[in-house]
Formats: C-alpha cells, structure tokens, sequence
C-alpha cells in the first residue's frame, strides 16, 4: 500500500478523533429536575382529621386546657396533655398515645382514645406516678388513626435535695 493510500484510510479516522475526547453536552433541563430535600411533617391521616394543638403541663382547666405549658416538670407531678384536633366528619377516629422514658427507651403507657367529630374537638390525657417520675427525657407520642400525628419531649428534673 503507497503513502497516499494509507493517508486516504487514516484520514477520516483521525478526523472523528477530537470529537471523541470532547465532552459530552449536558443535557436540556427538563421539569423533572430533582428537588433540594427539606423537613416534612408527618402526613396527615387520609381521612383528613388532624391534631392542631398538643400543649403540655402539670394541670388543666375545666374546658380541658392546659393551664401553664410546660416542658419541665417535678418529680411528683402529674403529666397533662391537651390535644385540639381537627375531625372532617361524625366518624370515630383512634387517638394512640405513647409515653416514653427516653432514657432508658422504655415505653410506660400506650393508650387509645376514641375521638369523633365533626369539627374542633378538645380532649385530654394524663400519665401520674405517685412514687415520683425518675429524672430525664420522656417523649409523648399521638398518633391519629395509626399515622404518628405530633411529638414532644419534655423533662423532669432532678428534686431538690
């Protein structure tokens, strides 16, 4: 084979060479762009009932509100919780409730309350221990119709000597 020959063959060859070590174009944005994550609120039971408001203290009024909120609490005390949900029809929904020692992770109480509606509904709920709560973090836990609804942690502190 002559030079010409062999130039002729290379050619087309070498030609295709830079546009193989370029890179690539991004491609065209479309509306299917990935979203930054952000914190979500636990969803809403299908139903549509709701808790609007969980507040928490050592005692409450006749209406069923709490009447100091707190997030500390003595040992003795007696824990309140003061929930106001949100229930879109006359049907019954179930309230769970989980007290926890989150020290040790120990659950003390779970518990379930009915609630129907419609409308704005107030209940309450409320946890003692005469013997006195061991100092920490606890954790209680609502959840509506099996779907955790609200949290909060709280403290006892330690009594004074």
């Amino acid at each position: 084979m002559n030079a010409v020959a062999r130039i002729a063959i290379l050619l087309p060859a070498l030609a295709a060479l830079p546009a193989g070590c370029q890179r690539a174009t991004p491609p065209a944005a479309t509306g299917t762009a990935a979203v930054p994550a952000r914190p979500v609120a636990p969803p809403a039971p299908a139903s549509g009932a709701r808790i609007t408001r969980l507040e928490l203290g050592n005692a409450v009024d006749a209406q069923g509100r709490v009447v100091l909120p707190l997030v500390r609490f003595a040992p003795r005390d007696t824990f309140h919780a003061s929930i106001e949900l949100v229930l879109p029809d006359a049907a019954a929904h179930a309230l769970d409730a989980r007290w926890t020692y989150l020290d040790t992770r120990q659950t003390v109480l779970e518990e379930r309350k009915p609630v129907a509606g419609p409308g704005r509904v107030l209940t309450t709920l409320q946890l003692s221990k005469p013997d006195a709560w061991p100092p920490g973090q606890y954790r209680l836990e609502l959840l509506l119709d099996g779907q955790l609804a609200q949290a909060r942690v709280f403290e006892v502190a330690a009594a004074a000597p």
